[in-house]
């Protein structure tokens, strides 16, 4: 294919993918054949950003038409190049709205730097990075318009202008741009060996966790102008002993092969388990009633307060079972939130893969196959002690979450906060250094588990002697010609 206008790269370095189509389709008018040969298909539905930035064909049949697939330009499409965390690609698979700055957005320039949620202004132009049309305020996704061209909004604005994008272009920053950026991907390079990112699974607002954890770095500070993070930070880095061996096989169980009702824990966790109790029950009014189901369900008085209950009988945990004969601790799940029990167990698998701990060849479940990669980690404390603090708060806003709703008896309750957890992994000689857990603000989930009760049986319906009941009585599939059989036998 000849040379494309638009598709220079000399004046725009480290530029991404889509940032190549938006010079192209705005200067070259491109038609939909000419799109589709370079590898461009569905383009009322697709976005540009997201399948120029996953591996796929979109991208190999762009690098393979631009004649670009012998250099390290694709490289750089991606976010997770320009991340200082090892992400495990999550950023490649979720689509997040455009992010541009508008000085660049005039040449046509983006770069997938601009993607990231801790860069708040463009390194090279100070300028702050948009994510919303000026004009209009919708937020901007990487879709191609109508006429094929993309960057130009529905309300009709578009940034691009094209004098500057041709005959001005030569005036980008590019030496500044090419300086900048080279520094800032050998330091990304050099973080993203000992940080790993883990983030719960099913959501996608995990971003502003994302952000506030990359935000720790002063190198970063030092090179970005970033705001300060907002949400609620923990770091686990303590110095002491290791917890002994099998003390992560009730942790192992979590996001295993199946959903579980109740988890043997360490008895280090009742103390947790109980402030967590005396914190949800804290969330409501002094003069609270206890429900008559809560009542007979953990043999509490009836006449008392929710408090005045858990003050008389301190140690009477609403949904933990207790301390069993080996002092593990035994907590029903049925009360906590089961994503972040499911990233308790993600948080396993990241630690055991980015260690690289090796399989000794033996055939073992998944519970003991973790046990036993954990139990040969150096600095696994604050693994444990980041767990702990995981599921206490997953259990304090789960049970606050249940006690309302029998409180409430069907009715629409009182909204509570609710915080999804983001972890940072520090490695560093094959030990872990630290473990940082970010806690964001997010809506609660819609559907949620509640405490599991005893369900009373009911007696079997009597049945004369000798006769099948109905349950378990074979059915006749023709009735009819059963009927007619013994009408023939009274004849």
């Amino acid at each position: 294919m000849p040379a494309l206008l638009g598709a220079e790269l000399e004046p725009y370095p480290y530029i991404s993918g889509y940032g190549l189509l938006r010079r192209m389709t705005q200067l070259g008018r491109l038609m939909g054949v000419e799109l589709t040969a370079l590898g461009i298909r569905n383009r009322v539905t697709s976005d540009a950003l997201t399948a120029t930035q996953r591996p796929g064909a979109p991208k190999a049949g762009l690098l393979h038409a631009l004649g670009l697939r012998a250099t390290r330009v694709g490289d750089y499409w991606s976010p997770e190049v320009w991340s200082p965390l090892r992400t495990g690609r999550v950023l490649e698979r979720h689509n997040f709205p455009l992010r541009d700055c508008p000085l660049c957005a005039a040449h046509g320039y983006h770069c997938a730097l601009f993607q990231l949620p801790f860069i708040d202004h463009c390194p090279w132009h100070a300028t702050k990075l948009h994510t919303g049309c000026p004009q209009c305020g919708r937020t901007r996704w990487a879709r191609f318009h109508p006429d094929l061209r993309l960057g130009r909004c529905d309300c009709g604005y578009n940034a691009f202008d094209v004098r500057t994008a041709s005959i001005d272009m030569w005036h980008f920053p590019a030496a500044e741009v090419d300086a900048w950026a080279s520094r800032y991907l050998y330091w990304a390079a050099e973080e993203r060996k000992s940080r790993l990112l883990v983030v719960p699974a099913p959501y996608s607002n995990w971003m502003p966790g994302y952000a506030a954890l990359a935000r720790q770095s002063l190198e970063l500070k030092a090179m970005l102008e970033t705001a300060k993070p907002t949400a609620e930070l923990e770091e686990f880095s303590d110095a002491g002993e290791d917890p002994p061996e099998g003390e992560f096989w009730g942790w192992s169980l979590l996001g295993g092969e199946r959903p579980l009702t109740f988890v043997p824990l360490p008895a280090t966790m009742h103390a947790k388990l109980a402030q967590a109790t005396q914190d949800a029950i804290a969330a409501f009014p002094a003069d609270t009633p206890t429900p008559l189901e809560l009542a007979n369900m953990n043999g509490l008085e009836e006449g008392q307060t929710l408090k005045q209950n858990l003050a008389n009988r301190p140690e009477c945990l609403i949904a933990p079972h207790g301390l069993s004969s080996d002092k593990s601790t035994w907590l029903n799940l049925s009360a906590v939130d089961p994503t972040a029990a499911c990233f308790c167990g993600e948080l396993l698998d990241r630690v055991i893969s980015g260690l690289e701990v090796r399989n000794d060849g033996c055939s073992r479940s998944l519970q003991a196959a973790r046990s036993h990669a954990l139990d040969g980690i150096a600095g696994r404390r604050h693994v444990a002690r980041a767990l702990e603090a995981i599921l206490a708060r997953a259990y304090t806003q789960g049970l606050e979450t249940v006690l309302r709703s029998i409180v409430a008896a069907g009715k629409s309750s009182k909204c509570q906060r609710w915080s999804l957890p983001t972890a940072e992994i520090v490695i560093e000689n094959d030990v872990i250094r630290s473990v940082r857990v970010c806690w964001t603000a997010t809506r609660p989930p819609s559907a949620r588990r509640i405490v599991d009760t005893s369900a009373p049986i009911s007696p079997a319906t009597k049945t004369k002697t000798g006769s099948t009941p109905s349950a378990t009585r074979p059915r006749t599939r023709n009735r009819p010609a059963r009927r007619a059989g013994k009408m023939r036998q009274k004849k």
